[in-house]
């Protein structure tokens, strides 16, 4: 695919970055390789103490620096005030795009009814540790799960009409990226305001985000942390359950708050308290409330492989859970917050 639509708006591609030298070159350079051609790259570096900043000045790009250190919605903000194309793309500064990427962006906003485009995580991933490759290949399926009409934006590859994105005001500065749901914030309000979004799965990027154990742990709990109080702002706590919330899947809230029965099990069995079997039960009861996942890792990196990522499964369930219910409380409590701050 190397050619353009008759109509070639000017494309505004802004990306945050905060210490991002170990990534941002290859970023950048598969911006280079696109097919498509009339736009402009705006790199905005939130107070970076490594080389981002001369990185990017050698791709001659605009390089706006945010000395403040405010966060990555700060930073796209500002990099949306400096923009001038009629289609702002926004990706994060650990994202390789396919050459056709900006391309399908473009074409796919063309349809009259849209106002804006997420992107999918590819099923390649340069880092071979299984837990980066867990990672990845979750994000990935959670994507596949979801029906082409969302209600939620996603940082890392994410294309929106100047004019929509202008309606809403743009990314809510009071949120961080380390909360979890920085991005996915300005979805929600699109979908108040009755703009439409899709999720188009052509539009395929590679995360170069490698995770060790530690930060596997840190990421997870503090992405639940942000979803589920996200969920409790937005009313949708008790809908989860049911339809999910974002990209996480039903079946994957409801295994997370089955984690906690097998670990009661587990532990009650260790114990001599109840039979082997109660354990035993429990834990099967979860594979299979995760059978289809599992299938899917079976099927993209082999039998091996998804033997050794069900750990990483189970760990991010637990995780998720104590964060869920970190999330939820600092939701409800700002909710009274707001509602004892009107009364």
């Amino acid at each position: 695919m190397n050619v353009q639509p008759e109509h070639t708006p000017l494309v505004s591609i802004i990306i945050p970055v905060k210490n991002g030298a170990a990534t941002l070159d290859a970023c950048l350079r598969s911006i280079k390789r696109s097919y498509y051609k009339n736009y402009e790259v705006l790199v905005v570096d939130d107070h970076s103490t490594d080389d981002t900043v001369s990185i990017a000045q050698r791709f001659q790009y605009s390089v706006l620096q945010v000395t403040e250190g405010k966060g990555a919605n700060n930073a796209r903000n500002v990099g949306a005030s400096k923009a001038h194309g009629d289609i702002f793309i926004f990706i994060d500064s650990d994202i390789v795009i396919e050459r056709e990427t900006i391309l399908g962006i473009v074409e796919t906003l063309e349809e009259d009814h849209l106002d804006a485009v997420v992107g999918i995580y590819t099923a390649r991933h340069r880092h071979e540790s299984f837990v980066s490759q867990y990672k990845n290949l979750w994000v990935r399926y959670s994507y596949m799960k979801s029906s082409p009409e969302i209600d939620w934006l996603f940082g890392a590859i994410s294309g929106i009409r100047r004019k929509a994105f202008e309606q809403l005001g743009g990314f809510n500065t009071a949120l961080l990226a380390r909360h979890g749901h920085d991005d996915i914030e300005l979805g929600k309000r699109a979908a108040q305001a009755k703009l439409n979004i899709m999720l188009d799965m052509d539009i395929e990027v590679e995360h170069l985000k490698q995770y060790t154990l530690g930060s596997f742990i840190l990421n997870e709990y503090h992405r639940s942390v942000g979803f589920a109080e996200l969920a409790t702002q937005f009313g949708e706590t008790a809908k989860s359950v049911k339809h999910g919330f974002v990209n996480v899947y039903p079946t994957f809230v409801l295994s997370t708050m089955f984690s906690l029965m097998v670990v009661a099990t587990i532990i009650a069995s260790a114990g001599g308290w109840v039979s082997d079997w109660w354990a035993i039960t429990a834990l099967g009861v979860y594979l299979l409330l995760n059978i289809r996942f599992l299938n899917y890792l079976e099927q993209v990196r082999g039998l091996f492989a998804m033997f050794v990522m069900v750990p990483f499964l189970f760990i991010d369930h637990i995780v998720c859970l104590v964060g869920s219910v970190v999330g939820v409380l600092r939701g409800l409590r700002k909710k009274t917050s707001t509602i004892n701050g009107k009364s």
